[in-house]
C-alpha cells in the first residue's frame, strides 16, 4: 500500500473517530456546527445561534434533540447549549503543549446531515494572547486551514483524533482564530457558573495617543467620548485623559484595555493611572457590562 494510501485511510479515520462528537445546531434563522462537551452540553460558535430561535441539536445519527442557550462568551465568540438527552462525550483532549510546527489538523464541521472535514498542518505556535475584544486565549496556533462559513465552529482535533480546539470565525471569517480545549473549559465553566465573560464595559471611546520620553511607556489611550451614565463617568474619566495602566498593566492599545477589563470582571474594581492635563491621577474603576454586546 503507498503512503499516499495510508495517510488517506488514516485522516479518514480520524474523521470517523471525531463525528460522533460533532453535531449540526439547527435553528430558524441560523445554523452551524456544534462540539459535544459532555453532561447533555453543546459548545458553539457564539453567531450560529440566537436566542429567538427554536434550537435542535442534530446528531450523526439524525436523531433531534431540543437545546437552549446556556450562556455566552462574546469576547471568545462561542456560546454554550444545554441539549438534555444528548449523551455525547467530547473526543480525547490533546496535550497542546506538544504541538509541532507542521504537525497535520483535521477540521471536522456539519452544516448538513453529513459530517464536511480538512484538513492542513500546524504553521504557528505562541504563547497564550488576546484577541482584539480582549479575551485571552491559552496559546496561539495558526494553521494552514481555510475555514469558509460553514465550517464555523468546526472541531479542530490532531491526527491521532484529539481536541485541539474549536475553530471560530474572527475578524478574518476564511482564517478565523482557533480557541483550545483549555480555553474552552475555563469559559464554559464561567457560563455555567454565572460569570460569563462578556466583554467589560467602561463606556469611553479612545484613540491611541504617543507619550513623551520618561513616561515609562510609549503609548497610551486618549480618551475622546465618554458616555453618560456609565462606569467610565462615575469613576470621574474625563475627556482628554490618558489611561496609562489598568490594573498595574500597560495599556497602549485597545485590546489591552479590553483584556484588564475582561480580568477585572462585570462588577470587579480595578485601579487606573491615567494622565490629566500633563498630571498623573489614580482612579478606582467599577467595572460594568452592556446589556447586550
Amino acid at each position: 500500500m503507498s503512503d499516499a494510501v495510508t495517510l488517506s485511510n488514516a485522516l479518514a479515520a480520524v474523521v470517523d473517530a471525531v463525528a460522533p462528537a460533532v453535531v449540526r445546531i439547527a435553528g430558524e434563522s441560523h445554523r452551524g456546527t456544534g462540539l459535544a462537551w459532555g453532561d447533555d452540553l453543546v459548545i458553539a460558535a457564539s453567531d450560529a445561534v440566537d436566542e429567538e430561535d427554536a434550537l435542535q441539536v442534530v446528531g450523526a445519527d439524525g436523531r433531534e434533540t431540543a437545546a437552549e442557550i446556556a450562556g455566552r462568551d462574546t469576547a471568545l465568540g462561542i456560546a454554550v447549549l444545554r441539549a438534555p438527552g444528548l449523551g455525547r462525550k467530547r473526543p480525547a483532549t490533546a496535550d497542546v503543549a506538544a504541538l509541532r510546527v507542521g504537525h497535520l489538523v483535521v477540521a471536522v464541521a456539519r452544516p448538513g446531515k453529513s459530517a464536511r472535514a480538512t484538513f492542513g498542518m500546524i504553521g504557528t505556535l505562541g504563547d497564550a494572547w488576546r484577541t482584539r475584544s480582549g479575551a485571552r486565549i491559552d496559546r496561539y496556533i495558526d494553521t494552514s486551514l481555510v475555514l469558509p462559513g460553514e465550517f464555523g465552529g468546526a472541531v479542530i482535533v490532531d491526527a491521532a483524533a484529539r481536541l485541539i480546539g474549536l475553530g471560530v470565525p474572527g475578524g478574518c471569517r476564511e482564517r478565523g482564530v482557533i480557541v483550545p480545549a483549555a480555553t474552552l473549559e475555563r469559559a464554559v465553566g464561567a457560563i455555567l457558573s454565572g460569570r460569563s465573560e462578556r466583554r467589560g464595559y467602561l463606556g469611553v471611546a479612545t484613540y491611541p495617543a504617543r507619550l513623551p520620553r520618561g513616561a515609562g511607556q510609549d503609548r497610551g489611550l486618549l480618551v475622546v467620548d465618554v458616555e453618560d451614565d456609565s462606569p467610565a463617568t462615575r469613576a470621574g474619566l474625563t475627556l482628554g485623559d490618558v489611561i496609562l495602566t489598568m490594573g498595574g498593566a500597560p495599556i497602549e492599545q485597545l485590546s489591552d484595555l479590553f483584556g484588564a477589563l475582561a480580568d477585572a470582571g462585570a462588577g470587579g474594581a480595578v485601579s487606573a493611572h491615567v494622565l490629566r492635563a500633563g498630571k498623573p491621577l489614580d482612579l478606582s474603576i467599577t467595572v460594568g457590562t452592556r446589556p447586550r454586546d
